[in-house]
């Protein structure tokens, strides 16, 4: 995800006013303590100030600042503080505090950064004494979690489902007024997409002005290239050996391209560069944009009128089941360097792991769930009564697979797939050559 991604997930505040229980802190690890070992016990009752580093996010930041207060409450020993940093100085801070060993006790981290910094010794294992292993596996969904576990081993907890594929931006009054109708029953096969798909598009004078599906943007591309190479039965990533020059590669890349020579999408004029998928949705100059779910808070302010008819519509899977590949989102840490970790872990796993204040979080946050727990029943209906657009979603969230560890993986999703495809999309480079590059620049990455 790049930068704007993150930036753009900043939603109003919701923040319910329950929080779930918490345990009393009893001890403290000191740094040093061996990864996954249980703590000696400090002095009951000993005072432990925490420190918090998180990215500047008013409303992810707003629901941390609640659950604190709530945890401080039941845990008066305990004093929690807060601080934030723009972004890119955020990252900066990072890779100058760590090997200084000057960072907080509790770091917040984007999923796929967590691997790189636990390799280093910067991040502590999360103890069993706080949570297995497999206890958390049976919490959390795949995706997310994935980012977290490092040669079998687990560095943090994850607090939201990071999505870029699945579903797209839908405008329902287009759809109405050209006669498209599919949708309304759900797209079971791609035929019945592309039929209302192309009754959206416009072309005037040879140009393309209203894009039927614009999927052309980087996210868009590298995460439907990784999600369909899935659905058709490949594993792009294994043992640290990244493969698509394959039938199910070969498969991919003649659907998408399929889809541009239908008439959806031209990858000339609608890419990163022009008409970005976002801006040209919400300038209706797409009809439907494959963007993920953080687009409608962000543009609904301006956009009022476009939101108002605006849906995300469920993608059809060409496999049995709509297996996708996805980040692992934003989640908690523990320094390795912190001289409190028992207190650390219990302030995350109270944070994290507990049904009640996880969907606080995401509620305040204006995320999807993480947590199993959270994607159905009354929870589930919680955040659809918030966030109505989230329903499509947390019905194939269970399908999400981790995207994988890789090296760098935006040189993957940025500098390689993401242009090589497009290129190929234009009409510059056969199949054949497209998936031959992609995969040797991949491969070399992990040299």
């Amino acid at each position: 995800m790049k930068t704007k991604l993150f930036i753009s997930l900043m939603v109003l505040a919701l923040l319910l006013a329950a929080c779930g229980g918490g345990t009393k802190p009893a001890a403290d690890q000191p740094a040093g303590q061996p990864a996954g070992d249980s703590a000696p016990a400090q002095p009951a009752g000993e005072k432990v100030t925490l420190r918090v580093w998180t990215h500047q996010n008013s409303s992810f930041n707003a629901g941390y600042e609640a659950l604190a207060a709530e945890y401080m409450k039941q845990n008066p020993n305990v004093n929690i503080v807060f601080e934030t940093f723009d972004y890119d100085t955020y990252i900066q801070t990072l890779q100058t505090a760590l090997p200084a060993k000057t960072e907080a006790d509790i770091l917040q981290m984007f999923g796929s950064w967590v691997c790189s910094y636990a390799e280093g010794g910067n991040l502590a294992e999360m103890p069993a004494s706080v949570a297995s292993l497999e206890e958390v596996k049976g919490k959390l969904l795949d995706a997310p979690l994935g980012g977290y576990i490092c040669d079998g081993k687990l560095y943090g907890i994850p607090q939201e489902f990071n999505i870029e594929y699945g579903a797209v931006l839908f405008n329902t009054r287009i759809a109405d007024e050209v006669g498209a109708t599919n949708y309304k029953d759900g797209w079971a096969t791609w035929d019945e997409a592309i039929e209302d798909l192309q009754k959206m598009a416009v072309v005037q004078d040879g140009v393309m002005t209203r894009a039927g599906l614009h999927f052309t943007g980087s996210d868009g591309i590298a995460t439907m290239f990784h999600s369909l190479y899935l659905q058709y039965g490949g594993q792009y990533l294994k043992d640290s050996t990244y493969t698509v020059n394959t039938p199910e590669g070969l498969k991919t890349l003649e659907l998408m391209k399929r889809l541009v020579d239908v008439g959806l999408v031209d990858p000339l004029l609608f890419n990163d560069e022009e008409n970005w998928v976002g801006d040209s949705y919400f300038a209706e100059t797409s009809a439907a944009g494959l963007i993920g779910p953080w687009a409608i808070p962000e543009y609904s302010g301006d956009f009022a009128d476009v939101a108002a008819v605006t849906i995300y519509q469920p993608l059809p899977s060409v496999g049995d089941t709509p297996v996708f590949a996805a980040a692992s989102g934003w989640g908690l840490t523990v320094s390795a360097n912190s001289k409190v970790q028992q207190a650390a872990w219990d302030f995350v796993k109270f944070v994290t792991l507990d049904s009640a204040n996880a969907l606080q979080w995401n509620l305040a946050s204006g995320t999807l769930p993480a947590l199993k727990d959270n994607i159905k029943g009354e929870n589930a209906q919680k955040l659809v009564s918030e966030f109505p657009y989230f329903e499509p979603f947390l019905g194939f969230l269970e399908y999400g697979q981790y995207e994988g560890q890789f090296p760098d993986r935006d040189f993957v999703w940025y500098e390689v797939v993401y242009p090589e495809v497009l290129n190929y999309l234009q009409g510059n480079a056969t199949a054949e050559e497209t998936l031959a590059t992609i995969e040797n620049a991949v491969q070399g990455s992990f040299k």
